[in-house]
This record gives structure tokens, sequence and C-alpha cells, in this order.
């Protein structure tokens, strides 16, 4: 299993993961929610996405990534599928931000070369978390973003303790994200 999810994230060329991470369902019926670079984002797609986030609601305070995003283990519960509406969009705008930067990270992470092997997964619990045995292009972009931001600023792959200075860093880390990478929320 180690060496499968090594050789996953090596012949995975960065565009076929960028390009391939929106769902191939119909769109011409679907509600674009925001935009990052060229890339539209429709309600189908955030919804699909979650499932691969609440794979990650199961680490709770293990992942950094989702803890300095400050999505709490109590939003997850409330990450219901979006409807197709504007007013219930609305109320939950401050978690399609959040979500929007969460694949600005993704999409950022794309052209980074991380290995992770299965015991980098299983220290920080998600062989646990994960049942299935295929893991989607998010879900692999989720995994290349955790620990690229654990190498970055932590400089350790299996615990971290989160402090203010390390929240402040992150807060910048992801303020230059938001302002590399374009992005046009479509409603508000």
């Amino acid at each position: 299993m180690k060496y499968l999810l090594i050789i996953i994230f090596i012949f995975f060329e960065a565009s076929v993961l960028a390009s391939t991470i929106l769902s191939t369902t119909d769109k011409s019926k679907d509600m674009a929610i925001f935009k990052i670079e060229e890339q539209v984002y429709y309600l189908s797609d955030i919804n699909e996405s979650l499932k691969d986030l609440s794979v990650f609601r199961c680490l709770d305070q293990k992942s950094l990534l989702l803890t300095s995003l400050k999505i709490s283990k109590r939003e997850y519960e409330e990450f219901n599928s979006f409807l197709p509406d504007y007013s219930a969009l609305g109320r939950r705008q401050e978690q399609l931000e959040k979500l929007m930067i969460l694949h600005k990270m993704l999409l950022y992470s794309v052209p980074i070369s991380i290995n992770v092997s299965q015991d980098n997964l299983n220290s920080i619990g998600f062989s646990k978390c994960n049942k299935s045995t295929k893991l989607s292009n998010t879900m692999k972009l989720m995994i290349k973003s955790e620990f690229h931001l654990r190498d970055r600023f932590i400089r350790n792959r299996d615990s971290f303790t989160i402090d203010e200075n390390l929240l402040e860093k992150l807060r910048i880390f992801y303020s230059g994200i938001d302002r590399k990478l374009r992005g046009q929320v479509y409603f508000q």
C-alpha cells in the first residue's frame, strides 16, 4: 500500500490532477459558485468535494490543513450538501469562502512534489478515516496539501501543536495564495 501511494503521487501529472478536480456531471443545469483562475466550480463540484472533506473530518485536530483554515468539527457536521438556492447559499457564505480558500490551496499544491508514505498517513490517522481503497483526485490533493503544510511550517509529519505564532504564519501564507490565485465569487 505504501508503494501504491507513492506511485500514485509520482505518476499523476500536475495538469491531470488539476483538470480532473471537477466532476464530469452536466454543467448546463448546474449553478456556478466561484471561479479560481480559469476553473469554474459548480454546486455539484462543491457537494462532491464535501465527501472528501468528510474523510478529513475524523482527523479532527490532526489535520493542519483544516485546522489552519479554522474549519471546526462542528462546521464539518454542518457541511451538508449545498442547495441551489441563493438565499440558502448566502446564509452559508462563510463556509463557501473557506471552501474557496481550501480549493485555492489544492490548486497551489498541484505542481509541488511531495512524497507521502503509508506510515505518514497512519501517523495522522488517515487510514482509520478513509474506508475507500481508491482515492479521488481531490483527496490526493488534500493529502498533498496537508503534508506540504507540515513540511513547510512545522517540519514534523507526525504531530504538531498549534499556537498563535503558527496560526499567524499560516494566515499570511493563505493570504499570499489568495492573492496569487485569482478568485471570483458568483453570488453574495
